[in-house]
């Protein structure tokens, strides 16, 4: 519902888009504290596999994140377009997961916030991404126009990267 009421106030479309990437950015870094176990010892000699919850959790907290973002379109005018947003979403998640086995849950946001106020403070001004070299729009995959492929890989290898690295290794303690 805020995401609605800022794009409300916001009158240029691509003030609309950066606005409904740092929501997203807000809403994906929310997950990173429940991606701490109770207990390590506990995962590591339970008889359950955690694998597979590991990567459900994961999945259906992203899921979760798209679903809150995409319904204000239903409210009302389109914020960005819903395969920027899932992009965004699934791309952001797997950077969360990664930081979560790298640094672990109550670090985990760093490197989607890292990754974006980089992407943020190089892109050129007047919002236009760069269309350049494949691997300057794979860095800048969250800003990109939606349907760009290069992007689009970027943000599903990430989704995967951190997915698989977060159901086989959790959460770093």
């Amino acid at each position: 519902m805020a995401l609605w009421a800022l794009c409300l106030a916001i009158d240029h479309p691509q003030g609309r888009e950066l606005a409904t990437l740092l929501v997203a950015l807000a809403a994906t870094t929310a997950i990173a504290p429940g991606l701490a176990g109770a207990d390590p010892d506990l995962d590591r000699a339970a008889a359950i596999a955690w694998p597979p919850r590991r990567a459900a959790h994961l999945i259906v907290a992203g899921v979760a994140v798209f679903g809150a973002l995409a319904a204000t379109a239903l409210v009302g005018e389109q914020s960005a377009d819903a395969g920027q947003i899932a992009r965004n979403v699934a791309g952001l998640t797997g950077l969360v997961a990664l930081g979560a086995v790298g640094f672990g849950a109550a670090r985990a946001s760093l490197l989607p916030v890292l990754w974006t106020v980089l992407v943020l403070w190089w892109a050129p001004p007047m919002g236009v991404p760069p269309t350049g070299p494949p691997y300057r729009v794979m860095l800048t995959w969250m800003v990109q126009p939606a349907g760009t492929q290069p992007a689009v890989m970027a943000a599903v290898v990430l989704a995967a990267a951190g997915t698989v690295a977060y159901a086989l290794f959790g959460s770093r303690s």
